[in-house]
């Protein structure tokens, strides 16, 4: 088996039904992805984007049903693509079944949650408190992220034993493996008052000894296929990511690194101009770790094109040559798709992020034009909207395509050793947007040279000095 595994992430609702994504499997197909990963298709009252889970055995109605998912799973084992499954772990919806009777303190369920009779003076990731009162309990629940959206007490074994059955309900089902939510902020180290801007509550849940042995309970002795998605990740060391990854998964997106590039701490609202240095440093520290997953988009991030303004050519030549065993690509990045022109109304916007970046602009004093220009530009509703295939079929037979750039470069990425496995030997970066480096083995080695100004062409080049690969137009 390949060391290698593409991933290819889907958001659902830009695309439809399960029965709509089934129907666009060929076509994904033809990238020679390894696996499909679906944001959450659990039942939700959709607060969050379907992270606020209500039920984890429930398919939402809006994407079909278990037979649906039965057909999707059928047409993918034809094309030898796994499906795997966005388990969110940190929390649930505050309609959740489990949430409705820990509020009413019923014995089995009075300890789901982290309950406190006075709060912390936390921040939520999404702004405001990370405790909030509930009325019918008569305490104080702790939520890090939207107060729909209650943490899970994951000390209690019950807990523990509730996912790992819903792990091995959805294997059952032919489910290949799962993807797992803000993975490393599971269990505190200890419940201690103390205040920092924003993101004060992760600091105190940040990847303690507890998070790691319940991710290895649940996930370590299961023969699936499993990504982290890791919290904090700009600021995540070597030997916590390897410590997150020992057992549990198979690969983990540090998205930190991307969010290094022109972001504090992944403030989305707090853009910064793009630190090309910073950032090519980032990439060469962490891209040669066998279990980093590089991802130049996601569900949370505006379009990479879009993002730093470029060719999406070079950003297809910075995924795939630098080292990378797991590289994920989000729908839509293949064809190279801009941010769309999304609405001047913070009404019209359905993440709930967006909502609250608006609201935290305007306490800061922004009007609401310079609010709305901030978040028509970082909202991660850009990469959530509905994907023209019609496009998708167009490039499909252009063989000067962004979409067969992109295959052109996976396979290389595929049958290559020196691109497969080689070590990488940085050469040079600037702040204008260049980077040179190489990829080495065995006395044999390639040299890459990435453009993100697009003032020179990006080129692959063998150690005779031919082109391979560049990104001037034929």
């Amino acid at each position: 088996m390949s060391k290698h595994k593409l991933i290819y992430q889907i958001y659902p609702t830009a695309i439809g039904t399960l029965r709509d994504i089934a129907d666009k499997i060929p076509l994904i197909a033809k990238l020679d992805v390894d696996y499909i990963w679906l944001s959450p298709i659990f039942l939700s009252p959709w607060v969050d984007g379907g992270y606020d889970v209500a039920d984890y055995r429930k398919i939402d109605p809006r994407f079909g049903n278990m037979v649906d998912f039965r057909h999707l799973v059928s047409v993918c084992d034809k094309y030898n693509i796994g499906v795997l499954l966005d388990l969110v772990l940190n929390h649930t919806s505050s309609e959740h079944e489990w949430f409705k009777a820990s509020e009413k303190h019923d014995p089995w369920y009075k300890d789901y949650y982290v309950w406190r009779d006075k709060p912390l003076n936390w921040n939520s990731f999404f702004g405001g408190p990370a405790f909030d009162y509930d009325q019918i309990r008569g305490k104080y629940y702790l939520h890090l992220y939207d107060k729909t959206q209650p943490d899970l007490n994951f000390y209690n074994p019950r807990v523990v034993k509730e996912f790992k059955n819903i792990i091995h309900f959805w294997s059952s089902r032919g489910v290949a493996g799962f993807r797992v939510d803000s993975a490393n902020i599971l269990a505190d180290s200890a419940f201690k008052p103390g205040y920092l801007p924003r993101i004060a509550g992760f600091f105190n849940y940040y990847q303690t000894t507890q998070t790691v042995d319940i991710l290895e309970k649940l996930f370590s002795n299961e023969k699936i296929f499993t990504v982290a998605e890791p919290v904090g990740g700009d600021f995540m060391s070597k030997a916590k990511f390897r410590e997150l990854t020992r057992k549990a998964f198979d690969a983990s997106f540090n998205i930190g690194t991307l969010d290094a590039a022109d972001t504090i701490f992944s403030m989305k609202d707090k853009i910064q101009k793009i630190h090309y240095k910073h950032w090519f440093k980032k990439l060469a520290k962490w891209t040669p770790e066998k279990k980093f997953s590089m991802a130049l988009e996601t569900h949370d991030t505006p379009r990479a094109v879009s993002r730093f303004d470029t060719d999406p050519k070079v950003l297809a030549m910075l995924e795939f040559l630098l080292p990378s065993y797991n590289p994920c690509i989000y729908q839509g990045q293949e064809l190279g798709l801009k941010n769309p022109e999304l609405s001047d109304n913070i009404d019209d916007y359905p993440g709930v992020q967006s909502r609250q970046m608006y609201q935290r602009l305007r306490k800061e004093g922004k009007t609401k034009a310079q609010a709305m220009r901030i978040v028509k530009k970082s909202s991660r509703d850009n990469a959530r909207q509905p994907i023209d295939w019609a496009d998708y079929v167009l490039q499909d037979h252009n063989p000067d395509s962004v979409l067969n750039f992109y295959r052109k470069l996976i396979k290389l990425w595929r049958e290559d050793i020196v691109i497969a496995e080689g070590a990488l030997r940085v050469r040079k970066t600037t702040n204008k947007g260049v980077f040179d480096f190489d990829r080495v083995y065995k006395g044999k080695y390639y040299s890459v040279h990435l453009d993100f100004s697009c003032k020179t062409p990006s080129t692959l080049k063998n150690d005779l000095g031919q082109t391979i690969i560049t990104t001037r137009p034929s």
